[in-house]
């Protein structure tokens, strides 16, 4: 396995495939077998930035399914990114929608949400908790168990920076504590553990490094009192959310039992 380049990553917001990734595995559950959805699955896996893109605003303006504003928000940064214009403007319209609708007829929290909205993450707050469980899990691990993780559509390196960048999504965050998968206590440590992999000089992030340097034994050892901590014994990945995409583009939902 190669030299991790990232000092280039570490300066620039996670990549279009890896940010449609993550949305689409937040949409799955709801949205498995719509067909626009189908379509930008496929779209991102072939690369198609633009298509897919295309495709799942199509889904959220034809009625089929009710975005929330975060949803909007990602897919406006998204396609203003990549130079769709015309369909950040539409994105940019649904936000502010929603904004106006929720500000006369909701109340509004800390973080810009309402009621309605923080319902819907309340739905998926197994997938938040278990992004938090999983990127702490990353970052108990050494080289060798890292590589066997790796596959063509699973990059181990990316993936244990990625995913605590998720995990730590204001919303998604907030969501875990406020229906308590995880005891409040333990927040403000998550909190100290991410800026402190934050604050990790960028030249460290590489291969050659994680056994021996001395920033990545203590993160590992961070992480595994937070884990002890919080009454989680294992130290496996927890697959249950990943997606699979087959040689003719069908999602398949990964199954605990090919976890191994």
């Amino acid at each position: 396995m190669g030299t991790f380049d990232f000092l280039k990553r570490w300066n620039s917001k996670p990549s279009v495939k890896k940010r449609l990734r993550k949305l689409l595995n937040s949409l799955y559950e709801s949205l498995a077998d719509n067909q626009y959805f189908q379509q930008t699955v496929e779209y991102n896996h072939q690369e198609e930035w633009e298509l897919a893109i295309e495709s799942l605003i199509e889904l959220g303006s034809s009625g089929s399914a009710q975005f929330t504003k975060e949803v909007w928000v990602e897919l406006y940064q998204l396609a203003n990114e990549i130079g769709l214009d015309e369909n950040a403007n539409y994105c940019r319209k649904q936000i502010d929608l929603i904004a106006s609708e929720t500000y006369e007829i909701d109340e509004i929290d800390e973080l810009g949400f309402s009621k309605s909205e923080l319902e819907y993450y309340d739905k998926h707050v197994r997938f938040y908790y278990t992004n938090i469980v999983n990127s702490l899990i990353l970052f108990t691990y050494k080289y060798r168990e890292l590589e066997l993780m790796a596959s063509p559509i699973f990059d181990p390196m990316t993936e244990l920076y990625e995913e605590l960048e998720y995990a730590c999504t204001p919303v998604c965050f907030e969501t875990v504590f406020r229906k308590n998968l995880i005891p409040i206590i333990y927040k403000q440590e998550l909190l100290r553990f991410k800026t402190k992999v934050d604050q990790m000089p960028s030249e460290i992030w590489d291969w050659e490094y994680l056994e021996e340097h001395p920033s990545w034994i203590n993160i590992r050892t961070d992480a595994e009192e937070i884990l002890k901590k919080m009454g989680i014994p294992h130290r496996v990945y927890d697959y249950s959310f990943t997606n699979v995409i087959s040689s003719s583009g069908e999602v398949i939902k990964r199954k605990k039992s090919e976890d191994g």
